[in-house]
C-alpha cells in the first residue's frame, strides 16, 4: 500500500471517531547509539536514546525487515540514536529504494561529507540543527567545537549535493528556552536557501518543558513560523499544528500513522513513549499480524491530550485530521524539494 491510499483510508476511521490505523511512514530505529550527547534527547522515559542499549538486527535482517514493512506501506523514516553509526546504513538505504521504499534518513550528520551516498540513497534529508551558531550548537549537542562545526559542514555538504542526487534537504529544529533566537535564525536561513523547515518544542518526558508554556520569546517564534507558512515555502506543518505548539492546546494523537520498529525489530506499542515493545515483525512475518497481536496482548490505544507536542506525533495526526490543509502542504514539500529559495 501506499502513501495516498493509506491516507485515504485512513479518513474513513477518523471520520467514524475510530483511530487509523493504516501506516503512513515506518520509521525504523536502527540503532540506539549516539556518539553525540543533544540536551534534549530523551525517549520519552526521562534517558537518552543511547542510555537504553537494544540488540541491532544484522544487516540481512533489517534488510528482511523492511521488505516486510514494504507490503504495508511506500515511506520509512530511518532514525536513532545515530543511524550514521551504523557502517551498514548505506546498504539498509540501498535496499530501501530498490524495494520501492521511499526513504528519510534523520542525522545530525556528522562525517556526512566522508559518506556521499547517504545523501544520494535518501529521498529526504533531515538535519538536526538548532542553531547555526558553532559555540551555541557545541553546548546544545555537549561535545566540543570541533563536532559542532562538522554538523554546520554536513548541512553545507548536503546543499552542494542536493541538486545532483535530488535529495530534499530538510532542517528540523527543536525550540528550547535558550536557543529561540537562534531557532528563529534558522528558519530564516531555510527559507532563504530553499530548504524546508520544521520545528517542535523542547520535550522533557513526554511534555512540553515547562518554561516554554511561560516564554514569550517562544510565542514570538511560533507566530514568526506561523507567519512564514502564509508568505514562503518550505515551513513544514499543518497549520493547526503550529497553532498547536503555540498554546499547547490538547489533540487527537493517532500513532499508528507512523509506527515505531526498535533497533531488534520489535514493535513498539502504541508508540515509542509507552516503552511497551513485546511483538517482533520479523518473528510474526506481516505487519498486520503484529499489529494485531499486540493489540490482543496490550489493548486499544489510550487517549493522550497533553503530551508529545513533536512533528513526528502532533504534526502528522493533525495532518490526517484536517484533509484539506494536508493538499495545502504540498505546495511546501514540492517547492522546498525543488531546492528554490522561496519568492
Amino acid at each position: 500500500m501506499g502513501f495516498v491510499a493509506n491516507y485515504l483510508w485512513n479518513l474513513a476511521s477518523v471520520a467514524a471517531g475510530r483511530q487509523p490505523v493504516r501506516p503512513l511512514l515506518f520509521s525504523y530505529y536502527v540503532t540506539h547509539r549516539c556518539n553525540l550527547n543533544c540536551r534534549y534527547c530523551s525517549d520519552g522515559d526521562g534517558k537518552r536514546f543511547k542510555e537504553d542499549p537494544v540488540a541491532e538486527l544484522a544487516t540481512a535482517e533489517a534488510k528482511r525487515l523492511l521488505t516486510i514493512l514494504r507490503r504495508s506501506a511506500d515511506t520509512l523514516d530511518v532514525t536513532g540514536g545515530e543511524p550514521m553509526i551504523r557502517e551498514d546504513l548505506e546498504e539498509i538505504l540501498a535496499h530501501a529504494r530498490v524495494i520501492g521504499l521511499r526513504t528519510v534518513l534523520n542525522t545530525k550528520g556528522v562525517g556526512l561529507r566522508q559518506r556521499p551516498d547517504l545523501v544520494r540513497l535518501s529521498d529526504t534529508l533531515v538535519l538536526s540543527i538548532d542553531t547555526l551558531d558553532g559555540a551555541s550548537l557545541a553546548g546544545l549537542i555537549g561535545r566540543p567545537r570541533e563536532a559542532a562545526e562538522r554538523i554546520l559542514d554536513a548541512l553545507r555538504f548536503a546543499m552542494g549535493e542536493r541538486q545532483r542526487t535530488g535529495t530534499q534537504v530538510v532542517i528540523s529544529a527543536v525550540a528550547t528556552p535558550e536557543n529561540l533566537a537562534d531557532v528563529g535564525a534558522v528558519l530564516r536561513f531555510a527559507i532563504e536557501s530553499g530548504l524546508a523547515f520544521h520545528v517542535s518544542p523542547e520535550i522533557v518526558g513526554t511534555r512540553v518543558n515547562p518554561a516554554l508554556r511561560q516564554s514569550d520569546g517562544y510565542r514570538g517564534l511560533i507566530a514568526e513560523v506561523l507567519a512564514a507558512k502564509r508568505t514562503a515555502r518550505g515551513v513544514l506543518g499543518v497549520p493547526q499544528y503550529l497553532r498547536g505548539i503555540g498554546d499547547f492546546r490538547t489533540f487527537r494523537c493517532h500513532p499508528l500513522l507512523m509506527p515505531v520498529i526498535r533497533p531488534d525489530g520489535r514493535m513498539y506499542y502504541p508508540c515509542l513513549e509507552s516503552k511497551r515493545a513485546e511483538v517482533s515483525v520479523l518473528e510474526t512475518g506481516d505487519y498486520g499480524a503484529a499489529l494485531r497481536e499486540v493489540r490482543r496482548r496490550a489493548g486499544e490505544i489510550p487517549v493522550c491530550r497533553d503530551c508529545c507536542h513533536l512533528f513526528c506525533h502532533m504534526a502528522l495526526s493533525l495532518f490526517q485530521r484536517h484533509p484539506l490543509a494536508a493538499m495545502g502542504e504540498w505546495r511546501h514539500w514540492r517547492s522546498s524539494h525543488a531546492g528554490q529559495p522561496a519568492a
